[in-house]
C-alpha cells in the first residue's frame, strides 16, 4: 500500500521501521505515518455515483514519524501524535465549493481561540513531485483561483514547497510571542486517486475519477494544545479551563453553603470546586490566581445569609458582592458563548 501510495519512495526516511527490510523477500514493517492510504482503500471499497459525493472521511487515529532528535522539542515536535486528518473525495466541479467551506471551517475555529494575526501560502510543485506536470499546473491553478476568491485575503507562493503527491494551501497563526506556527493546511491530490484506481460513476454514466483533498485544521493536537497554552500564557478562556470556578469558604463555618455554591454551579454544567482547607482567605486565593482558576467566588456568614458570593476574576480585583444567581448565569453565558473574556 505505501509503495503504491508513493510514500514508500518519497517519505522512508521518515517513517518508524520495526524490523529491518529484507531485500530478498521485499516486506517490511512499519507503522501508521499518516491516514492517505488507508483513507483511499476505504473509499475503493465500494462503488460511488457522483450523488455520493463528496464522501468525506475524518480519522484521529495516532501517527508515528521519525523525527530527528535534534528537533523534537516539548509537545510542539513530537514522534507520536494525533491529527484532525479528514480527505475529501470530491468531483473536479465540487473543489471550489469545499475549499471555500474549509476556509470558513477554518476560520471559524481560530476565531475560537483568538488566532487573529494568520499567514496564507501557496506552495507548489516540489522536485520530487509525482505525476503529470501538467496535472500540478491545473491543481496550482484551482488552489490559487480559491485564494484570490477572497477579497480580504493576502497570500505568499512557496515554489517547490508542496507534498509530493499536490500543492497545498498553508495556515500559519502567531501566538502572543509572536512565534509563526504552520497549523492548517488544505492539498488539492489527483495522484493517489489515479494510483489506488478509485473511481465513481458519473451522470452520463461513464466512470470518472474523484479528486482528493487533504485537510487538517489544528493540525497536530499535541502541537495545537502547545502552541495554545503558550499563546494564553496559561490563562485559558473560562469554556476550555480545566476547572471553570472554584469556592473559597472563609471559615469552616461556612462550609455547607459554599458546597451549595458548588452544586449549583456543578447543576448547570460548569467544571467547580470547593477549597476547604483551614487555610488563611489570602493564601486560597493566590493559590486560585496560581492554578489560574478563572472565576474565585469568596463565601463568608453574610454571603450564606444572604445567599449571594464575592466573585474575583483571574488577574482582576473583587467584582463586589453579587446574587449567586447572577454570578453562574455570568459564568455559564462566557462558556455557552466560547467568550476568550471572563
Amino acid at each position: 500500500m505505501w509503495k503504491r501510495s508513493g510514500h514508500y519512495e518519497n517519505y522512508r526516511d521518515d517513517m518508524f521501521f520495526a524490523d529491518e527490510f529484507d531485500e530478498v523477500e521485499e516486506r517490511s514493517m512499519s507503522v501508521k505515518p499518516m491516514n492517505c492510504p488507508s483513507h483511499c482503500l476505504l473509499f475503493g471499497g465500494k462503488a460511488h455515483s457522483y450523488r455520493d459525493l463528496p464522501r468525506r472521511i475524518a480519522d484521529f487515529g495516532r501517527l508515528h514519524r521519525y523525527e530527528r532528535s535534534g528537533v523534537v522539542t516539548g509537545l510542539t515536535r513530537v514522534r507520536t501524535f494525533s491529527q484532525d486528518d479528514a480527505h475529501i473525495f470530491c468531483t473536479p466541479e465540487q473543489i471550489e465549493t469545499e475549499i471555500t467551506a474549509l476556509f470558513d471551517f477554518i476560520f471559524e475555529i481560530y476565531r475560537l481561540f483568538g488566532f487573529e494575526d494568520i499567514k496564507f501560502y501557496l506552495s507548489t510543485r516540489p522536485e520530487n513531485a509525482m505525476g503529470d506536470p501538467e496535472v500540478w499546473r491545473h491543481a496550482e491553478e484551482v488552489l490559487q483561483r480559491c485564494l484570490e476568491s477572497r477579497e480580504d485575503l493576502e497570500f505568499t507562493i512557496k515554489p517547490g514547497d508542496g507534498a509530493f503527491y499536490g500543492p497545498k494551501i498553508d495556515f500559519d497563526v502567531h501566538d502572543a510571542l509572536g512565534r509563526a506556527w504552520q497549523l492548517a493546511t488544505i492539498q488539492l491530490d489527483f495522484q493517489m486517486p489515479e494510483r489506488f484506481e478509485l473511481t465513481y460513476v458519473d451522470s452520463d454514466g461513464s466512470e470518472k475519477r474523484p479528486v482528493m483533498i487533504h485537510r487538517a485544521i489544528l493540525g497536530s493536537l499535541e502541537r495545537f494544545y502547545g502552541v495554545m497554552l503558550e499563546h494564553f500564557g496559561g490563562d485559558l478562556p473560562p469554556w476550555i479551563a480545566p476547572e471553570q470556578a472554584r469556592v473559597l469558604p472563609i471559615t469552616d463555618a461556612v462550609n455547607d453553603y459554599a458546597e451549595k455554591v458548588a452544586a449549583e454551579l456543578t447543576k448547570r454544567g460548569l467544571r467547580a470546586d470547593v477549597d476547604r482547607r483551614s487555610e488563611k482567605l489570602g493564601y486560597k486565593i493566590r493559590d486560585g490566581e496560581t492554578t489560574k482558576v478563572p472565576y474565585l467566588l469568596v463565601v463568608g456568614q453574610r454571603e450564606a445569609d444572604d445567599g449571594t458570593v464575592s466573585l474575583r476574576l483571574r488577574h482582576r480585583r473583587d467584582e463586589g458582592v453579587l446574587p449567586l444567581d447572577e454570578v453562574v448565569d455570568r459564568i455559564v453565558n462566557a462558556v455557552e458563548t466560547r467568550s476568550l473574556k471572563l
